[in-house]
């Protein structure tokens, strides 16, 4: 029976994928602030668990998407379960957790051999590195100006002093004093301001933290590496504002923005009409709140908190923590144990089996599930469908619990992960055997790609079993990177993916270094995403770019772009109508987008005006993940 209901909704699941509806699946944007070329995006009752999350046999009535870009799930066709240390053949045996390990004195450079070369090992790329600075400052003086994590700006073309002003700071200057270095503030010379998002704001924290790192392990220069410790102290505060500013402990903001800034928030909804009951009426995919804590007057956030957000915040606070936890300088910080607490809560909220008879659910300060707040494996998008064996949702639900696991060394969360989430209901073997409706051929949806592979990462490095990790390296490399056939991500020159990728192949963990050598088609893989790293949009980092080809060539299903590369067109027949090629597209030809990773690489329509300033965390932390992973020639 199980088979028969899965084989109907994956083929159901395909066909809505094309026809977009907005009764039951996503149609297009998941929230992150910005769609591709920088515009902004936009629970019923369940019963079918019991205690355990397992089947009892009832289906939720699901309710209206808005928008969020995961809804083509995989569902699978067996139940994929099994213990993990099983499948690997041998009795679970944890890795201890890390311990402190020395590192030089600041203004001692070290040579640290790298993936992507330092400073003192061969292979040091300075014009790259030199790129990655001045956007490290671009994005620290401004984009982060007055909320200290990642977000976008506008500035109006014919503001042409205030666009010079940025491009001479960026260009000529080597501070990170915008004011100091022009004579003008941000506020000068920015006009508009976005919200910050946590699958954008995470991700920021998560390259800072790898960027302190970094610079620590190498004794880079004294003063560069206290200012980058001081943006961690500030990441710490912004990722408990994320939480505390909601009201109730555990409950995470999908994303916050300024009062006092000009934005684009229109209205403010209370979380409760007089009689006590939640509002908006319908649950939505984000509403704009008040602050709830008294302790953020001049801040709003925005509610209903999706997978993709939540992942995002994660992966900033399980980066910044193994940076730290450790580290001399925040051995007296309270920040640090604040985080440990807040992971803590959401850690306990994930646990916790709700209303509908399921946990892994995602909680909002009215009380309800949040909009897309459906982590379990037998939810698929907004609904439950027992029996459903959902290898994303699987991989993700692993990745998260993982990560706060390794922030909170919680004993008994960690047996929930590994005796009845890996063993019982064998999320892990889901995630390698079902990831069936990811890869979807032109219609496939590349923000799902950007959170499992996030997630991806997260479980084979925070996992403290190695035989559970090998399973979700496993998953990354079989059943995510390459599954055979056209249109994988090996070919793509999506760096995030492959640097994924190669630590899945190496082995490299939060707990180990590198214990096997990259083939010569991984290190063809990597290549090409170094390629597109080189190949990157000019700073300042404006929205430029787009159309590929114009209406004529898409028409004539054939283009020679401006720089004569020849691209064989398909036509609309893309993800929501998206004009895609038959190849992928060189970053340098690509219409803009806030954040690749999560972008179609085979669109060729679309494209930005120029008019919003992009914080690129989607180059910032492929760079500095490459420049933190161990180089694996060493690798027995």
């Amino acid at each position: 029976m199980r088979t028969s209901i899965v084989a109907l909704l994956a083929a159901a699941l395909v066909a809505c994928a094309s026809s977009p509806d907005s009764n039951s699946t996503d149609t297009g944007a998941e929230d992150t602030g910005a769609v591709d070329t920088g515009a902004n995006d936009a629970g019923a009752n369940d019963a079918g668990a019991d205690a355990t999350g397992r089947d009892t046999g009832s289906v939720d009535a699901g309710g209206d998407d808005t928008g969020e870009a995961d809804t083509t799930d995989d569902t699978g066709a067996t139940d994929g379960g099994g213990d993990a240390s099983e499948d690997a053949g041998t009795a679970r045996v944890l890795d201890p957790w890390p311990s402190a390990h020395e590192t030089p004195a600041c203004g001692t450079p070290t040579a640290t051999g790298r993936l992507f070369a330092g400073p003192m090992d061969p292979g040091y790329d300075a014009e790259l590195a030199t790129y990655a600075r001045r956007l490290e400052r671009q994005f620290h003086a401004l984009n982060t100006w007055g909320v200290s994590v990642n977000r976008m700006v506008q500035v109006d073309l014919d503001d042409t002093d205030a666009r010079d002003a940025i491009a001479a700071f960026v260009l000529e200057d080597d501070g990170w004093d915008f004011e100091a270095a022009t004579g003008l503030t941000p506020d000068d010379v920015i006009d508009r301001w976005s919200k910050t998002a946590g699958a954008y704001a995470g991700i920021g924290i998560a390259a800072d933290a790898l960027r302190y790192r970094t610079l620590r392990d190498e004794g880079a220069d004294c003063d560069e590496l206290e200012q980058a410790r001081a943006f961690l102290r500030a990441d710490l505060d912004a990722l408990h504002l994320a939480t505390e500013i909601t009201g109730v402990p555990g409950v995470w903001a999908r994303g916050f923005a300024r009062t006092d800034q000009p934005g684009a928030v229109d209205e403010i909804v209370p979380l409760f009409d007089a009689d006590g009951q939640p509002l908006p009426e319908e649950k939505n995919n984000g509403t704009w709140r008040a602050d709830q804590s008294g302790t953020y007057p001049n801040y709003i956030w925005e509610d209903s908190c999706s997978r993709d957000m939540l992942i995002g915040w994660v992966f900033g606070m399980v980066t910044l923590y193994e940076t730290i936890e450790h580290d001399p300088a925040f051995a007296d910080d309270p920040a640090v144990q604040r985080l440990v607490d807040d992971a803590a809560l959401l850690l306990a909220s994930l646990r916790t089996v709700q209303d509908s008879g399921y946990d892994l659910e995602i909680r909002d300060a009215d009380g309800r599930r949040t909009y897309h707040g459906i982590v379990h494996e037998f939810g698929v998008d907004r609904v439950y469908i027992p029996g459903a064996t959902n290898g994303f949702n699987a991989m993700m639900a692993t990745a998260m619990v993982a990560s706060l696991v390794y922030i909170t060394r919680d004993a008994d969360a960690e047996a929930w992960l590994y005796d009845e989430l890996l063993d019982e209901r064998g999320l892990l073997a889901l995630a390698r055997d079902n990831m069936l409706l990811l890869d979807v051929g032109v219609q496939s949806n590349y923000s799902m790609y950007n959170m499992v592979l996030q997630s991806g990462w997260l479980a084979q490095r925070y996992l403290r079993d190695p035989d559970a990790r090998a399973v979700a390296r496993a998953a990354v490399q079989d059943a995510i990177y390459d599954r055979g056939g056209e249109r994988q991500p090996r070919e793509q020159g999506q760096t995030f993916y492959d640097l994924v990728h190669v630590a899945a192949v190496t082995g490299e963990s939060a707990f180990s270094g590198p214990s096997a050598s990259l083939t010569d088609d991984d290190r063809a893989a990597l290549d090409r995403g170094m390629v597109t790293l080189r190949n990157w949009a000019p700073l300042p980092y404006w929205s430029f770019g787009g159309p590929t080809c114009d209406a004529d060539e898409i028409e004539a299903r054939s283009c020679v772009a401006d720089d004569g590369t020849e691209i064989e067109v398909l036509g609309p027949v893309g993800r929501n109508g998206d004009v895609v090629a038959a190849q992928p597209i060189p970053i340098h030809l690509r219409p803009a987008s806030n954040y690749w990773w999560r972008s179609n690489p085979y669109r060729i329509d679309g494209g930005g005006d120029g008019s919003t300033l992009f914080a690129g965390s989607d180059y910032r932390i492929a760079w500095w993940i490459g420049r933190s992973l161990t180089a694996d020639e060493g690798a027995p």
